[in-house]
């Protein structure tokens, strides 16, 4: 087999490895979504049955989620002013601009009273409920999308090399 032989199989072993990167990526979002809806209806359930300390309840959901929600609800709870806190670790998760924004909203109502906290948190938990389900919807095409480009592209490259 001839040195183009290996390029070519070079690239598209490149173009096979970037669709990879695209699926874990996208699996990855979709358990932080997941991860972030599940736990703020936890917190909701929990503010309101059992009256947790919100410290408390932070280390118990983050070790109860995920390695991107995990980091997010340990930064929080280990920071001495929650709702400084929260904007700031929303902003280090990997989402889309709306749902950073959805979890930047609930940062002042963490100093407000229970029932204003407990409304907060079931309707954000609501919002990255229809998120997930947006992001399940459009799942295939987007896959479909990013191989069509990523394959083209490795097709351009091999015409361009022979």
């Amino acid at each position: 087999m001839g040195l183009k032989a290996y390029g070519i199989a070079c690239i598209f072993i490149g173009a096979a490895w970037g669709m990879r990167a695209k699926v874990l990526e996208r699996r990855r979002t979709r358990r932080l979504l997941s991860d972030l809806r599940s736990a703020l209806a936890r917190m909701a359930d929990e503010i309101r049955m059992a009256r947790s300390p919100l410290p408390d309840l932070l280390k118990r959901l983050a070790s109860a989620c995920g390695p991107d929600a995990a980091a997010f609800f340990r930064a929080v709870g280990e920071s001495g002013g929650p709702s400084q806190a929260w904007g700031a670790a929303s902003d280090a998760l990997p989402l889309s601009a709306p749902d950073r924004q959805t979890l930047r909203e609930l940062a002042p109502v963490l100093r407000g009273d229970e029932e204003q906290l407990r409304k907060a948190l079931q309707f954000a938990s609501e919002r990255f409920e229809n998120s997930l389900r947006e992001f399940d919807r459009t799942a295939g095409a987007e896959l479909r999308q990013s191989a069509a480009l990523i394959f083209s592209a490795a097709a351009l490259i091999v015409i361009l090399l022979c």
